[in-house]
């Protein structure tokens, strides 16, 4: 999952026009973020079954995006563990890509749901990329601050604190089966074979003691 999410960084550092005002973008009918641009780049795609969205623009060097993908039923967490886990692993290891830099994550709250959010900052403390990442009913949605000069990133609050987020009351985090269960949907079909198999085997063995039965009468 984590070369997908690479994919949509990546995509993130295409050049844009400069513009001083910020425009209200759409991620979701219930997911609203601010761009530094009135015409923002529009990547949508379909990789490996997963579909991904993101609208993003430049200001002054700094690249901001808003991404939303589909998530696997098999992924969904069954606890706020795997929750913290999946957000562990939808933000890739940008690190590697920028020396001498430190890393904090720490678990963060937005209308009651439940998010993380990543920091990466230079020796000076200045911060090079910056990400907010929320999990909602099925679907992913990763906010990305990314400095492209490796200069420090200047409007990033701006941008995270005009994200419009609905409440937790009209949204499932923890939607996903236990471990036994996601083991039973995987093996379902083999499953109702092996199934089938056992009755049939326990059907003839009924009708053999009942015929045996019926003879010694």
């Amino acid at each position: 999952m984590k070369n997908i999410y690479w994919i949509l960084i990546l995509i993130s550092f295409q050049s844009f026009a400069q513009n001083g005002q910020w425009f209200d973008f759409e991620l979701d009918k219930n997911v609203r973020f601010k761009l530094p641009a009135e015409n923002a780049n529009l990547f949508d795609s379909e990789q490996d079954g997963i579909k991904m969205y993101e609208l993003s623009a430049e200001k002054n060097d700094i690249v901001y995006s808003g991404n939303k993908m589909m998530i696997d039923e098999q992924s969904l967490p069954n606890s706020k563990k795997e929750l913290i886990s999946l957000y562990e692993e939808a933000v890739p290891n940008i690190s590697k890509s920028y020396p001498n830099t430190t890393v904090s994550k720490k678990e963060i709250n937005k209308n009651g749901l439940i998010g993380q959010k990543l920091t990466l900052a230079d020796s000076s403390g200045n911060r090079l990329y910056e990400s907010e990442v929320y999990l909602m009913n099925n679907q992913l949605f990763l906010f990305n601050c990314i400095s492209k000069n490796d200069t420090g990133i200047t409007d990033s609050d701006y941008f995270f604190n005009h994200i419009s987020l609905p409440k937790i009351s009209e949204i499932k985090q923890i939607t996903g089966k236990s471990e036994f269960w996601k083991l039973i949907s995987v093996f379902k079909t083999e499953l109702l074979i092996l199934l089938g198999i056992v009755g049939l085997i326990v059907g003839i063995t009924l009708i053999r003691k009942k015929n045996n039965l019926q003879q010694r009468l």
